[in-house]
């Protein structure tokens, strides 16, 4: 058996960990330093930022209640403290790998800081697009509810569900993710769902829709209570609804469509 070769291994090995220990401990004061500077900075910026006022002034836009609404709690003056926090420490972490020599641990984490941007652009994009989305969503209820809509609520859904969605989307692109086949699957679901929305106006709901905006018509030309005739009947107007309206006469309330109601209306002098 060669002693020599297994001294020369033992050399070698305890050469490299001699020469390692040096670079091992400049590597973690360049860590701690680092560490203490990120932390300082986010203290400085959290404190600049809060006697600034900078999430009152924030509330008032509604943008910190739209981020509840999405699930996120931390004030946002924190969030961009934290952001600050992390870019500077994994900053410090590539320098303090590198001087330890470990080079190839250096280039994953300046790999994960050259692609953090894409990661903050897009959160950016999906909290702005899901702020939107729900102010979108709340508009159409809101305008939906004024028309006297009664399934107006789930309208305002829909309608924020399919902006999140191109949301999510979008967001997916800013990552650099190829998004070209979603964009084609939801192109074709949307247009599968206008057709056979188009079919179901243009056929079995052609009534309901002249209802409906019969009922428009209506609530802008008749007030609560007014005297009304139909045919026969004739008493007070108690509600318009999205499909039929009720009169209340002496017999109790009668349950008319909206377009023939309407159509009654239009062809009658204005009863006052």
């Amino acid at each position: 058996m060669d002693f020599q070769v297994v001294i020369d291994s033992l050399t070698q090995i305890f050469t490299d960990i001699v020469t390692f220990i040096p670079r091992l401990i400049n590597g973690l004061i360049i860590l701690l330093v680092g560490y203490l500077i990120a932390r300082l900075v986010r203290w400085t910026l959290a404190n600049s930022l809060r006697r600034l006022k900078f999430d009152p002034l924030v509330e008032r836009t509604g943008i910190t209640g739209s981020l509840r609404g999405l699930g996120v709690r931390m004030p946002l003056s924190q969030i961009i403290a934290e952001t600050i926090f992390a870019l500077l420490l994994i900053s410090f972490l590539i320098t303090a790998t590198r001087l330890m020599g470990l080079e190839a641990v250096a280039q994953l984490l300046e790999e994960l800081l050259t692609f953090l941007p894409n990661v903050i652009a897009a959160l950016i994009v999906f909290l702005l697009g899901g702020i939107a989305a729900k102010f979108m969503g709340d508009l159409v209820t809101t305008i939906a509810s004024g028309a006297g809509i009664s399934y107006s609520a789930r309208l305002g859904r829909i309608i924020q569900y399919l902006i999140s969605v191109f949301v999510v989307v979008f967001a997916l692109g800013v990552l650099g993710i190829d998004t070209g086949i979603l964009v084609t699957t939801l192109t074709l679901v949307i247009a599968a769902f206008a057709l056979a929305l188009g079919l179901a106006l243009g056929l079995g709901a052609r009534n309901i829709v002249q209802h409906i905006l019969a009922g428009y018509y209506m609530r802008q030309r008749l007030l609560p209570d007014q005297p009304i005739a139909f045919e026969t009947i004739q008493g007070t107007l108690s509600s318009v609804g999205s499909v039929n309206s009720v009169i209340a006469t002496a017999e109790g309330s009668v349950v008319i469509p909206n377009a023939r109601l309407l159509e009654s209306i239009v062809g009658m002098p204005r009863v006052s």
